[in-house]
């Protein structure tokens, strides 16, 4: 999976969504009634902030796993955005290599 592919799965699970008729616009999710083109969603394979609020969307049972998996690729307090963004979506059944 390339950059933009994990940035649209991380934010579609955060409640972003594909306009139904034209797939280069999205929905945000405060926003409902409004479109914005797909370069807005937030750049989670690189970003740690933005990664940090995906965190957020992480369930407490899928915390756990999430945890596991960030342990698996480096020690917690250095893992990098993009590792950050495998994590979430190894965690919540959707990384495809």
């Amino acid at each position: 999976m390339n950059s933009n592919e994990i940035n649209k799965r991380i934010a579609i699970a955060c409640g972003w969504q594909v306009h139904p008729k034209d797939k280069w616009i999205v929905i945000p999710p405060n926003s409902p009634h409004s479109v914005q083109p797909i370069s807005t969603i937030p750049d989670y394979y690189n970003d740690l902030n933005a990664m940090h609020e995906a965190e957020k969307f992480i369930m407490d049972e899928s915390s756990i796993e999430y945890v596991k998996w960030l342990n698996k690729f480096s020690c917690l307090w250095h893992v990098k955005a993009s590792k950050k963004a495998e994590a979430f979506l190894r965690t919540i059944g959707q990384w495809e290599k």
